[in-house]
């Protein structure tokens, strides 16, 4: 039986001068299959496929460093001496995908945007690329139906000062002496009333005092909404296969998400 990992692909608006996309333009400047750019212990390569309305991106991401001069035989649990070379890289895929009929920008790693779209605007160095947001919080709190997750990072010290968190939570953590504190609420099918609504408002009110904050969820429609790192974005999540080295199988990937993305269209 093959093996299936979740993946999942945040979207938000992408726009040239506040225009809506050209695909014959992105044709025009994406006319090499394939590119790279070499940035000393750093290389990242770019794969671009267009298929009807989208533009498919397969980039990666490597550095020489940090390199561990030994590794660990999980065969005999002993050290052996690591057999990359000091000079070469093993570097980490990501997918992205253009949709040039609603200007969606969907990508697998949101750490990673700013890579890729500091490569696309290379490529139009006399027009402004911008990636925008899907939402305002008003927006988000309204249109979030169901909740799927809550990821809170914050000190231990601030989560008394709100609403969202209890006395009780912080005292628990400070007795262990944590500098950060990681408060993950996962939920099935929870419908989204009055009061989670509230809840949430708190958690957008007082984002100064979190680290971080991740909320997951759904609108009516079912369509996944997400907000990270200060972005409001909509999601797509699936399970595809991954090969004996757990690599993702990129054709499978494009053809579920352009399946998913077509299907929120009718």
């Amino acid at each position: 039986m093959s093996k299936t990992k979740p993946i999942v692909f945040s979207g938000n608006f992408i726009s040239i001068d506040d225009k809506r996309l050209d695909i014959l333009k992105f044709k025009e400047n994406f006319n090499l299959p394939t590119e790279s750019e070499n940035l000393g212990n750093t290389v990242h390569t770019y794969l671009f496929e267009f298929e009807e309305n989208f533009l498919k991106i397969i980039f990666s991401d490597g550095s020489t460093f940090p390199r561990n001069p030994n590794v660990i035989n999980t065969k005999t649990n002993l050290i052996e001496p690591n057999p990359r070379q000091p000079n070469q890289i093993e570097p980490k895929e990501y997918f992205a995908l253009i949709d040039f009929e609603t200007c969606f920008f969907w990508i697998n790693s949101g750490k990673k945007r700013k890579i890729l779209v500091d490569f696309l605007q290379k490529k139009f160095i006399k027009n402004q690329i911008v990636v925008k947001d899907i939402f305002n919080q008003d927006e988000f709190i309204k249109s979030l139906k169901k909740l799927d997750d809550i990821r809170i990072t914050a000190i231990p010290d601030l989560l008394s000062s709100v609403n969202t968190l209890t006395q009780a939570l912080s005292d628990e953590i400070n007795q262990y002496e944590a500098v950060e504190a990681i408060l993950h609420l996962k939920y099935q099918d929870k419908w989204v009333g009055n009061n989670l609504s509230t809840k949430i408002s708190s958690i957008f009110n007082n984002r100064e005092n979190f680290r971080g904050i991740m909320i997951s969820g759904r609108d009516e429609r079912n369509q996944g909404l997400l907000f990270n790192t200060n972005v409001f974005s909509r999601k797509i999540e699936f399970k595809t296969t991954v090969d004996e080295n757990e690599m993702f199988d990129s054709n499978e990937v494009f053809r579920i998400l352009i399946g998913k993305i077509n299907d929120e269209k009718k």
